[in-house]
């Protein structure tokens, strides 16, 4: 063979194992580019269920707050209710004790008066008896005969 010819194959071995060599790079370059697209696929779906799992989780917490929230607002409105009825209770007996009290003032005053009473009755009988025993016998008024003793006819009869 003549020296181009061999320089020419030798030259396009050389091209041929270039290229092969060139696209086996590139062949591996594609390889490890799908390599890590599946692993920046895998990572992404990985994040996606985190995070759906995350607010999953937020959902359910803000769901167990608001449960809480209503329940203690319940329990506050019952204790509310229950204080007012206690007040409502308290106001009625202070009202029923207070009119107990009133009564018991009348009754007491009442007493005393009956009492001042019986004994102001008494001591004018005892003075009306002391005076009548001063006074001696009360004479008697004389009567016409057939007349009536407290009428006027008795004493135009005394006038004659």
């Amino acid at each position: 063979m003549r020296e181009p010819e061999k320089a020419a194959k030798q030259q396009e071995a050389e091209a041929a194992k270039a290229a092969k060599q060139q696209e086996a790079e590139a062949a591996k370059a594609a390889k490890k580019q799908q390599a890590e697209a599946a692993e920046a696929a895998k990572t992404a779906k990985q994040q996606e269920a985190e995070a759906a799992k995350a607010a999953k989780k937020q959902q359910a917490e803000a769901a167990e707050a608001a449960k809480t929230a209503k329940q203690q607002e319940a329990e506050a409105a019952k204790a509310a209710k229950k204080q007012q009825a206690e007040a409502a209770e308290a106001d009625k007996s202070a009202k029923r004790q207070q009119a107990e009290a009133v009564k018991a003032a009348a009754k007491k005053q009442e007493d005393a008066a009956k009492k001042q009473k019986a004994e102001a009755d008494k001591a004018a009988k005892k003075q009306k008896a002391e005076a009548a025993k001063k006074a001696g016998p009360i004479p008697k008024r004389k009567v016409a005969p057939g007349g009536n003793p407290g009428s006027d006819q008795n004493k135009k009869s005394k006038a004659r």
